[in-house]
């Protein structure tokens, strides 16, 4: 299995837990008489959440790369680790408070950008 990679930053370990929530847009109405009715709006946007552990000398010199790259915005192709390739948005990055002295943890979240449906 390839290495997760975003724009051309590769991990140079893939993380230990990768969850891919596909989501459906959906409106709920309650109707006086009627009741509760669900009306399905169209295809959401894919969210990838990730963790895992840098670890090494330069663990801490991942992590500031991750933030660098998290704070300079914008999409880019986001691909490996078993993921159909798609261009993502790194909206979330956590330094989670495990590991040993050459080991840090961390959390991440994806936002799957995509183009704008026009209404025809």
């Amino acid at each position: 299995m390839t290495n997760l990679r975003f724009k051309d930053y590769v991990f140079r370990h893939n993380p230990e837990k990768l969850i891919v929530t596909h989501q459906k847009k959906v409106a709920r109405f309650c109707c006086y008489g009627f009741g509760e009715t669900v009306q399905e709006l169209g295809r959401g946007v894919t969210r990838i959440e990730g963790e895992g552990e840098l670890f090494g000398a330069d663990a801490m010199k991942q992590f500031t790369e991750l933030k660098r790259l998290m704070r300079q915005g914008g999409s880019g192709i986001l691909s490996g680790a078993g993921l159909e390739p798609m261009q993502a948005v790194f909206a979330n990055l956590e330094m989670v408070g495990k590991g040993g002295k050459e080991e840090i943890g961390y959390r991440f979240c994806f936002i799957e950008q995509r183009e704008q449906e026009r209404w025809s």
